[in-house]
């Protein structure tokens, strides 16, 4: 009896080392005749069908067998090339490769037409209205790229209009952004409305005009490619004109100057100060004088020509 039962298991023994309870199952690898992918690489995954899965099976998945083509283009791969370029891979040994003889892969994009451009312009625009004056202001495109096309991902941008200050910008430059990486960059050009009331000369205004209301208007004007219109009349009522323009010029800041506190051959008092010591004397004026400028007074004590500051209305000051 003993002895059967030995023999028994001696017989299982025998079995068990000859036949294992568990053989290795090879993996196969079925080629598709089409394919899609988002990144500029191309692995084995994409392309095809991996079974069993498992950790070899992923590693095996990750293998790259090419260049993927550019953003919305496509490319054909040929099996026979991919499992040649595999060939040496410890990870391909012992696999068994079927399917498709040849694989189209196409690559995702994002494109971008001049509609959208002109929607990342109109929200710059939005964005930074605080720095615009108080008008209607849009952006008309003329000239723009009909496409782009870009990776597929996270799509983000940066704009930047031709003039700093944004006003008088005939162009805005938009850097592209995918996943956070720099993806190109475009220029929109065309032309920035700003409607809005502004003074304007209603008459031709000359040099040396004082401003009044009878030569202005508050008038609906485009103010798009002027940098600093004036807004308000009461900015330039009483000013003198520092140079000619035509009537229905929007005004600006250098259009006007403060008129002269010291006309030319006016009596002034003359001011002259050492540290302490402060004397006067009277002179006559022999230019115009704004506060701040220096101009030449004629002392009539001495008769010689000095040249003082303008200090106000009728004082000049000199030091010695």
């Amino acid at each position: 009896m003993i002895f059967l039962i030995y023999r028994f298991f001696f017989l299982i023994l025998f079995v068990l080392s000859h036949h294992p309870l568990h053989a290795a199952v090879q993996v196969s690898v079925s080629f598709q005749p089409q394919a899609t992918v988002t990144g500029p690489r191309i692995v084995l995954a994409d392309i095809a069908v991996i079974k069993p899965g498992g950790v070899a099976a992923e590693a095996l998945g990750q293998l790259v067998v090419a260049a993927a083509p550019a953003p919305g283009k496509s490319k054909e791969l040929y099996t026979v090339t991919v499992i040649n370029s595999l060939r040496n891979r410890p990870e391909a040994a012992d696999v068994d490769w079927q399917g498709s003889p040849n694989i189209v892969v196409e690559r995702k994009a994002t494109t971008l037409g001049q509609e959208q451009l002109q929607a990342i312009i109109d929200e710059y625009l939005q964005k930074n209205s605080a720095k615009l004056p108080k008008a209607e202001v849009r952006f008309t495109a003329i000239r723009a790229p009909e496409t782009l096309t870009l990776p597929a991902g996270e799509l983000s941008w940066k704009v930047t209009p031709s003039r700093p200050g944004i006003m008088g910008s005939t162009s805005f430059t938009i850097a592209l952004f995918v996943d956070g990486k720099p993806a190109g960059n475009c220029t929109v050009r065309g032309r920035l409305e700003a409607v809005a009331e502004a003074v304007t000369a209603v008459t031709a205004l000359h040099k040396g005009d004082i401003v009044t209301d009878a030569n202005i208007a508050m008038q609906r004007q485009d103010i798009g490619s002027t940098d600093t219109p004036l807004l308000a009349r009461e900015e330039i009522l009483g000013k003198q004109v520092a140079r000619t323009v035509t009537a229905g010029t929007v005004l600006k800041p250098e259009h006007i100057v403060l008129p002269p506190v010291i006309k030319e051959g006016e009596m002034v008092k003359i001011i002259a100060r050492k540290g302490s010591m402060q004397l006067s004397t009277s002179g006559l004026a022999k230019a115009d004088g704004r506060t701040g400028e220096t101009i030449p007074v004629k002392n009539i004590g001495s008769n010689k020509i000095i040249h003082g500051r303008v200090d106000g209305p009728g004082v000049v000051s000199v030091e010695f």
